[in-house]
């Protein structure tokens, strides 16, 4: 039990601890923050809504449990983010159970599971407020279940009740992205009994699964069809028909490689354990992938990218599903190259390169800090600095080990990665990039201008009225003359003779110049000088990258 222990000391560290550190990111971190508050608010959870408009974008479970993360540590970084880092925890501990399953070795399982957890595509989106690593850990959950069924020779409980959780696993995944969840799974599984030529049991193995999928969504999709019976026809048509099949471009298109450079750099650091990885498969030569597991885990990662690569929507998060398996195959070979004995040169040369990386960026990130090389990070300083001695650390380690026998250093790389991800979550501050960390500059306009929040007409752009609507608690922020991600919304509120959150120019002139209105505050990015339209006394500031007007209600001082 001690890998498994030490695996998860290294979530811990790695990903929870450093959850709350650093601000949130616009506009992603403060959508999927606002859509929970609301529905706690309104006390809505079927239909999401985002600043009042319906938003039909995802179904409701990613927001249920950030809901419920609010409700346990209430509404902070922390548990807007623990979702995502629970779902990455999840899947690491789904394909170790996997590998201890068929292999019954508990350091492939343990090292499967650290390999998955030092990938930084799993790491930068796990720590960040976004559904995918909670569908990663659900598909994961869907792939490793309908795999060990597929293997038991008979119909037995076993198999029975690995299908019944398959289709929980399924029935989450669908309540968190919609029917993708079977499309990645489905691919696997399909790829693999082919291979194995058992290509009958793919017309077997679903309908149990697909039995209990229907009864965890049934309750859900009727209530949320009771409410809005256009959700299901925007959800199927414009988020999976033109999101994956249309050629229109409008939903994250590009060429069919675009997603290759993804799947490459979004291993790394723990990619470096190539140099032990190839070699290793290598000298298992053919009998590697003759081995079910390993077959099963290729088709995992092979068949879902490409579908995402050939599909019209291109996402680097979209290939998330693949990296389970992909640590998987990779575990594999590191404990091949490390059984068969003798000399490790590539290992030890990669692992003396990594740790001069470290050196020369701890050394980097000290000057930074101390030499005040970028003024933003003179916030946190000690932080700054605390985090170029880990590095330095780390790299130390690595450097001055490179006589010690493999297991050492093995242990130190993971060590270090470990330790200046901790500490760097905490390193980031808000002024780095203001524009995209709001937080703290909007919390101070209402002191500086003098202004209340909780009473005056917000008007914003698209790209901020996340942010504007959780740091002031206003789902009912406006949107100047334009729509963005809000123009089904929109139309719907328009249908249904509702307040559209868009203002036109003609609205905003009668607002403004109506004599009981209270103050108008417009919030931008950038200190670019603004056109209203209407000339009226007001008040300005500009705090980083943040520019806000406040309109008081007073007579025009000129038209």
């Amino acid at each position: 039990m001690k890998y498994y222990a030490l695996a998860a000391l290294f979530f811990v560290f790695a990903y929870l601890l450093p959850l709350g550190g650093r601000p949130m990111v616009a506009p992603d971190e403060f959508r999927y923050a606002e859509i929970p508050r609301e529905m706690m608010e309104s006390g809505n959870y079927a239909q999401p809504y985002l600043m009042n408009m319906r938003y039909y974008e995802k179904p409701v479970l990613g927001y249920w449990m950030t809901a419920g993360c609010f409700k346990v540590f209430g509404e902070n970084p922390f548990a807007l983010r623990l979702p995502a880092a629970l779902g990455v925890g999840l899947a690491a501990l789904l394909i170790a159970l996997l590998v201890q399953q068929v292999l019954r070795d508990e350091r492939i399982a343990a090292l499967a599971a650290v390999l998955y957890l030092t990938c930084g595509l799993v790491y930068g989106v796990g720590t960040f407020a976004v559904l995918d690593s909670q569908f990663t850990g659900f598909v994961t959950g869907i792939s490793c279940t309908a795999f060990l069924a597929a293997m038991e020779p008979k119909f037995t409980r076993r198999k029975f009740a690995l299908l019944v959780i398959c289709g929980l696993f399924a029935g989450c995944a669908f309540l968190t992205k919609g029917f993708v969840a079977f499309m990645v799974p489905g691919l696997a599984m399909l790829g693999f009994l082919i291979w194995e030529r058992k290509w009958k049991e793919f017309l077997i193995l679903p309908w149990i699964p697909l039995a209990v999928v229907l009864a965890v969504i049934a309750p859900w999709a009727l209530a949320v069809h009771r409410a809005d019976g256009d959700f299901w026809r925007y959800f199927v048509v414009v988020e999976h028909l033109q999101r994956f099949i249309s050629s229109s471009g409008e939903q994250h298109s590009g060429p069919p490689w675009s997603l290759l450079p993804f799947l490459v750099a979004g291993i790394f650091p723990a990619g470096f354990l190539l140099a032990a990885a190839i070699p290793g498969i290598r000298s298992m030569g053919k009998p590697f992938f003759r081995m079910p597991l390993y077959r099963f885990c290729l088709c995992a990662v092979v068949l879902p990218f490409l579908f995402f690569s050939v599909s019209s929507g291109k996402l680097a998060t979209y290939i998330l599903p693949c990296f389970p398996f992909l640590a998987v195959i990779g575990a594999g070979g590191v404990a091949a190259y490390f059984r068969t004995g003798g000399a490790h040169r590539a290992f030890d040369v990669v692992m003396t390169v990594w740790g001069a990386l470290l050196m020369v960026a701890g050394i980097g990130v000290l000057a930074i800090a101390f030499a005040d090389l970028i003024p933003q990070f003179s916030e946190k300083r000690t932080i700054v600095g605390l985090l170029g001695f880990c590095g330095m650390l780390a790299g130390g380690l690595l450097l001055f080990s490179r006589r010690s026998i493999w297991r050492t250093r093995f242990y130190l790389f993971f060590f270090g990665i470990g330790l200046v991800v901790m500490v760097g979550g905490w390193a980031i501050p808000a002024k780095l990039s203001p524009g995209k960390m709001p937080a703290q500059a909007l919390e101070q306009f209402p002191a500086k201008l003098g202004f209340d929040p909780s009473r005056a007409v917000l008007i914003t752009h698209p790209s901020l009225i996340h942010a504007v609507g959780w740091v002031y608690r206003r789902p009912d922020a406006r949107l100047l003359a334009s729509e963005g991600e809000f123009w089904y919304g929109i139309g719907r509120a328009e249908q249904e003779d509702e307040v559209p959150i868009k203002i036109s120019n003609e609205e905003l002139k009668t607002l403004l110049l109506k004599k009981d209105r209270p103050d108008v505050v417009f919030v931008f990015r950038g200190d670019r000088e603004r056109k209203f339209p209407v000339s009226l006394e007001h008040r300005s500031a500009i705090i980083d990258d943040i520019q806000v007007f406040v309109f008081p209600p007073e007579s025009p001082a000129g038209l």
